[in-house]
């Protein structure tokens, strides 16, 4: 991570923070040092400070990229491990989790009222989340973009916009720019 650049914004960066890489690459459970590069390569033409890597149902994609990246790269951009999950105490709706550098875990929302057109997906238990997807670059017709702004002021939930990337294409279409420590305070905040 590039400390001068991020400190000259003010701690703000640049992240998207829905991608799925190893579909936009294949489907490569094991990433080489070539497929990262590729992904890395990307975040930067995208003028993006870092990305989380969402797999389905699969952390460890993350895991590996961001392993890869911090020991063989010499690059400066963040890599947040994370996973998109379906949860039956939502009702069976997707959760997206990150896994933070400080070790605490974000939650949100992505693509409310996707996959099921005509439900805004408010229907549970929002105390699991910290934010709410308002942009999703694959869905973004779909969402209610005022009941998403509601839901976020009842349950102070961030509001995103990513990219939810399935080609390396579509990397950063998408973005949010915010600071760690802002995702670290309602991690905090969330979890009393």
């Amino acid at each position: 991570m590039n400390v001068i650049q991020t400190f000259r914004r003010g701690g703000i960066l640049k992240l998207d923070l829905h991608t799925h890489c190893m579909e936009a690459t294949g489907m490569v459970a094991y990433p080489s040092i070539d497929l990262v590069r590729k992904i890395v390569k990307r975040v930067n033409d995208r003028g993006l400070d870092g990305i989380a890597i969402t797999e389905h149902d699969d952390k460890e994609y993350g895991f590996r990229v961001k392993k890869i990246v911090d020991k063989s790269l010499d690059s400066q951009i963040l890599i947040i491990p994370g996973r998109e999950i379906t949860v039956k105490e939502m009702g069976w709706a997707e959760m997206v989790e990150l896994f933070l550098p400080n070790g605490s875990t974000f939650r949100f929302l992505p693509h409310p009222s996707y996959p099921y057109p005509g439900d805004d997906g408010f229907e549970y238990d929002m105390n699991l989340l910290q934010g709410i997807e308002i942009g999703n670059a694959l869905h973004d017709r779909q969402i209610n973009k005022k009941r998403v702004k509601e839901i976020s002021k009842k349950y102070n939930l961030i509001l995103l916009k990513n990219s939810d990337a399935h080609t390396l294409d579509e990397i950063g279409s998408f973005h949010n720019e915010i600071s760690l420590e802002e995702l670290y305070l309602f991690t905090k905040y969330s979890l009393g």
